[in-house]
């Protein structure tokens, strides 16, 4: 099957479909999902796959999300109805049923690195397909999934972490990866009760679109990252209508004054995107 990038987004796409929803996004921010932990039993895995082929000659499969198709039909739920009539909707449905390009991105530059994954403690917040963190799994690290809608963690990334993972990596799959829905907020509090609550490496692309939800972000990052950790944030230069952007963001970070933070690849192809890095100041 051929690979498909569900790029048909433009940023005066997303501007014009983001300003549609402002209005939702304020009168659903009271009614955030609470977290909980998604096990892997009884996940429906996929029967095909897409194969995306990195630059360093690696492959990652993964669901074709255009043909997302759950047991008992499309809309089961509230996200997968919004999902086939717009790509987000705050607070509600943010957009994880789509390969967006930042996440391929972050994937490409981490095949790139010479990161020894072995061993490491990963957490992807925001993950929808959840390439990068994937890429980290199959590195050898032990990866945390982090998803708003608790169907796209069961029926995209799950099954995508089952797809780049042989028979015997299978029978021991909970003990290195694990899924958690909900809110950012209520998240952290979930993650920060568990025995080892903080990370070596924290990934996420293309959620700092909404100024409103950055701060909730940002704490997850301090609250969690371990103090020898890094962060790497893959997002659009400027997210147009919404705010939100690296130069923004990066903004935030320096009035903060807890991490570093330099950005360390940038794309002009299409609409221009950055990848930045986070680290603890010393």
């Amino acid at each position: 099957m051929a690979f498909r990038f569900n790029f048909g987004n433009t940023a005066e796409d997303l501007e014009e479909k983001y300003n549609e929803k402002l209005t939702a996004e304020n009168e659903n921010r009271n009614n955030l999902k609470t977290a909980q932990e998604i096990k892997i039993q009884d996940i429906t895995v996929a029967n095909s796959a897409v194969t995306l082929q990195l630059s360093n000659g690696q492959t990652l499969d993964h669901v074709n999300a255009d043909e997302v198709e759950l047991a008992t039909g499309r809309c089961q739920s509230e996200a997968t109805c919004v999902a086939a009539q717009s790509d987000l909707v705050p607070n509600v449905y943010e957009g994880g049923l789509k390969i967006w390009e930042c996440s391929v991105d972050l994937t490409e530059y981490l095949s790139s690195q010479q990161i020894a994954f072995g061993g490491l403690r990963v957490l992807e917040l925001g993950c929808g397909a959840g390439l990068p963190g994937i890429y980290a799994y199959i590195q050898g690290a032990a990866v945390d999934f982090q998803d708003y809608n608790e169907e796209v963690l069961k029926s995209v990334t799950i099954p995508n972490v089952h797809l780049n993972s042989n028979e015997e990596e299978r029978k021991h799959l909970e003990e290195r990866c694990h899924f958690y829905s909900g809110d950012w907020m209520s998240v952290q509090k979930l993650l920060e009760k568990q025995p080892e609550c903080r990370y070596d490496l924290i990934l996420t692309s293309e959620t700092i679109y909404s100024t409103v939800s950055q701060g909730k972000l940002y704490s997850v990052m301090k609250a969690l990252l371990k103090q020898e950790g890094n962060i790497y944030v893959a997002a659009k230069t400027y997210y147009f209508g919404v705010g939100g952007g690296t130069r923004q963001f990066e903004d935030l970070v320096k009035k903060d004054g807890t991490f570093s933070i330099e950005v360390c690849k940038t794309y002009s192809d299409g609409v221009q995107r950055e990848i930045l890095h986070l680290w603890h100041k010393k």
